[in-house]
């Protein structure tokens, strides 16, 4: 048996925690980068001085992350986002590695859930890429809908990454949420059936 890491990866709102819910009803582990980076972002004493000198004391409220601070300064700004991100992702990375090696002691198979995996270029530490794709627009409505947003904070968040479609060519696998949600469990199902292949084979 071959033991895999997996990333499943897409765009704000192109339904890759729907994907990795099928994954989880299977029985596998998937963890979050993002819950990662913002336990890390608390956790990590270093990360934390780093960040309240790029952006401020008002980083933190309370010893709690101040998201609603650091999303207003970061995500309308692409040189920030590029400077938070070099703070986090890094030790995010070292993190996810140690805690999916942890898993694949357990299982042949040990995914995670990151939006990132292009934008940091971390795609060489997974054995295979998971992209879910989803039309832009789409992308857009269920964002608003689920986090009570404006549309223009959304395209704001979504031109800080880079488009589904220039991810396509390089992700092993590409799982189109485009229809329904029960196409999309059905999708997501069939590449797991082939990556439990690959594994067994």
């Amino acid at each position: 048996m071959k033991k895999f890491k997996i990333a499943v990866t897409g765009g704000i709102g192109s339904g890759k925690s729907e994907v990795c819910n099928v994954f989880k009803k299977k029985g596998y582990s998937v963890l979050s980068s993002d819950e990662i980076a913002k336990e890390l972002m608390i956790s990590s004493h270093d990360i934390k001085e780093k960040i309240i000198k790029s952006f401020g004391e008002e980083s933190y409220k309370d010893g709690n992350l101040n998201k609603e601070y650091l999303a207003k300064k970061v995500f309308s700004d692409p040189d920030k986002n590029n400077l938070i991100n070099s703070l986090v992702h890094p030790a995010t990375t070292k993190e996810v590695q140690l805690r999916l090696d942890k898993e694949l002691n357990k299982s042949n198979l040990a995914f995670v859930e990151s939006a990132l995996i292009y934008e940091a270029n971390i795609e060489k530490y997974f054995d295979y890429v998971i992209l879910v794709f989803s039309p832009d627009e789409e992308k857009v409505k269920r964002v608003v809908a689920r986090d009570k947003v404006k549309v223009e904070k959304v395209i704001e968040r979504m031109n800080n990454q880079i488009s589904d479609e220039e991810k396509c060519d390089h992700a092993d696998f590409v799982i189109k949420n485009d229809s329904s949600l029960e196409d999309l469990r059905n999708r997501a199902e069939l590449i797991l059936n082939i990556i439990e292949s690959l594994s067994a084979n």
